[in-house]
């Protein structure tokens, strides 16, 4: 008699950044399939993120006999299920069972590239379901094919971020950029995991940041002038976006000009407005 153990996927989440994944002007959204394969060839979230469950959901895959597997994109959860059924998991579940992962950033430059503000006591939030203490303009998780970037409106209020803190080990709680929190059925079906009969949907949640744009600031030393980019200008690790001294500029430089583009250490923020510094 043969014996096979079977899983199924339960959900994925995929996680993106423009930064790397846009060349110079050109967005991933805009690009071929070809070309966004090869993009996506060269990223890995690892770069700048490490994405875990909490010890509270570790042990809550264990008892439900799931699996967390990471990809280059995020992570994918696994469950097993029946042999006549693969949809079907083997252990039954409760439909409100919430399972959490922390995001915690490993790149010290991400806050540079990313078009994103930060908050000391706030977390960002991606869920399926509605703190009660959010209002009801609260952003919840997209969908693999909802054309959303994550923006400041996933940033949660303090006291949601501090209930949301609470629930973590204390060896957890250095640190947190985000939490995802998913329940098997979200406050709308869109976002459920499970059908009401508990059978696996599979859905892939989508979290995409957007690389950041700056004003370019060229500073000349030795002549002790700079000038500045009309508009501000997009950062990314691949491609080179082509500087027009007539036109990005006021008033408008000799057209012999070359302009490098910047790197992502030197950020300065000025009321609204950030800058990348140049000095030539």
């Amino acid at each position: 008699m043969s014996f096979s153990i079977t899983y199924g996927l339960l959900f994925e989440v995929t996680l993106l950044h423009n930064y790397f994944l846009n060349n110079a002007e050109e967005t991933f959204a805009d690009m071929s399939a070809a070309d966004k394969e090869k993009m996506l060839q060269h990223f890995n979230t690892d770069a700048f993120t490490a994405i875990t469950p909490t010890l509270e959901t570790y042990n809550e895959l264990k008892n439900y006999k799931m699996v967390f597997k990471k990809t280059k994109t995020g992570f994918r959860i696994y469950i097993k299920v029946k042999e006549t059924n693969e949809t079907e998991p083997f252990i039954k579940i409760p439909v409100d069972l919430n399972l959490k992962f922390l995001i915690k950033i490993k790149d010290y430059q991400f806050e540079n590239y990313t078009a994103l503000d930060f908050a000391l006591n706030q977390v960002f939030l991606f869920s399926n379901v509605r703190p009660l203490t959010e209002p009801v303009s609260f952003e919840y998780l997209p969908k693999i094919n909802d054309n959303k970037l994550i923006s400041d409106d996933f940033l949660v209020s303090e006291e949601t971020t501090a209930n949301s803190i609470s629930t973590l080990q204390s060896s957890e709680k250095q640190n947190v950029f985000g939490l995802i929190s998913l329940n098997l059925q979200g406050d709308n079906s869109a976002g459920n995991i499970v059908t009401n009969l508990g059978e696996i949907i599979s859905p892939n949640f989508k979290i995409h940041f957007d690389n950041r744009k700056t004003l370019w600031k060229y500073i000349n030393r030795k002549a002790g002038t700079e000038i500045k980019t009309n508009t501000a200008k997009p950062l990314t690790r691949s491609g080179f976006v082509e500087i027009d001294p007539l036109t990005d500029f006021t008033p408008a430089q000799p057209p012999d000009s070359q302009y490098p583009n910047p790197s992502v250490k030197s950020i300065t923020k000025i009321s609204s407005d950030y800058y990348s510094e140049i000095f030539i």
